[in-house]
């Protein structure tokens, strides 16, 4: 939730500086309500879809940016060039827009490690158990985090049992030959997961990757 609220608080910020530069009380409020629409829409798409965070946001910044142009060439056609108090705007936004590309840029070149989420394994089959062991200072090294799940079965199930069964469910749940991306088009960081069997039970270990290791075979 908190990552789906990054392109509305950027939108948010062109907005502000909107506001602080219309000249009409029409054409503010509605470019305003657009970008306010926009901003809603964009935070609803980036919560539902995690994995296209940055394309969504670089998407809707770049919608926002070509309404505010569109809405100021109109301004200054209608009352002709701005005032001295207004004269700067131009430069406001372009300031703007290139600190947050920047910031756009360095995330998507230079991702970071993370702990994936227990939600793309969780919760298991009727009969299994899991323990979330919480993260410490030693969860995360220079390019990966990772977070461990303990699984044990009924009381007498063997192991193997318990890792079959544990093994199925994470194939139910698409994680196909081990790793897949977090991210979508340009954002390049992997999931991946590791099972292993302890006398009857069974360790499952999420890693969040900064490189693309999609092309890894983690399960067997």
């Amino acid at each position: 939730m908190i990552g789906g609220m990054v392109p509305s608080v950027l939108i948010g910020l062109v907005l502000v500086l909107w506001l602080s530069t219309a000249r009409t009380r029409r054409l503010r409020w509605l470019v305003a309500a657009g970008l306010a629409a926009l901003a809603a829409a964009a935070a609803l798409l980036a919560t539902a879809f995690p994995p296209a965070l940055v394309e969504i946001t670089l998407m809707s910044m770049a919608v926002a940016m070509v309404v505010v142009a569109v809405a100021g060439a109109r301004q200054r056609r209608r009352l002709g060039p701005a005032p001295a108090s207004w004269a700067r705007w131009p430069f406001r936004i372009a300031a703007c827009l290139l600190v947050m590309s920047l910031c756009a840029i360095a995330v998507v070149l230079r991702p970071g490690p993370f702990l994936p989420s227990t939600d793309t394994v969780l919760p298991l089959p009727a009969g299994l158990h899991a323990a979330v062991e919480p993260p410490d200072d030693g969860s995360c090294g220079t390019g990966s985090c990772t977070q461990t799940i303990t699984v044990t079965g009924p009381p007498g199930q063997p192991g193997a049992d318990v890792y079959a069964a544990v093994r199925r469910h994470v194939a139910d749940r698409g994680w196909g030959r081990g790793c897949r991306r977090a991210g979508w088009l340009l954002d390049r960081t992997t999931a991946c997961i590791e099972l292993a069997q302890r006398d009857d039970r069974v360790m499952i270990h999420l890693s969040g990757d900064r490189d693309d290791l999609a092309h890894l075979v983690t399960l067997e």
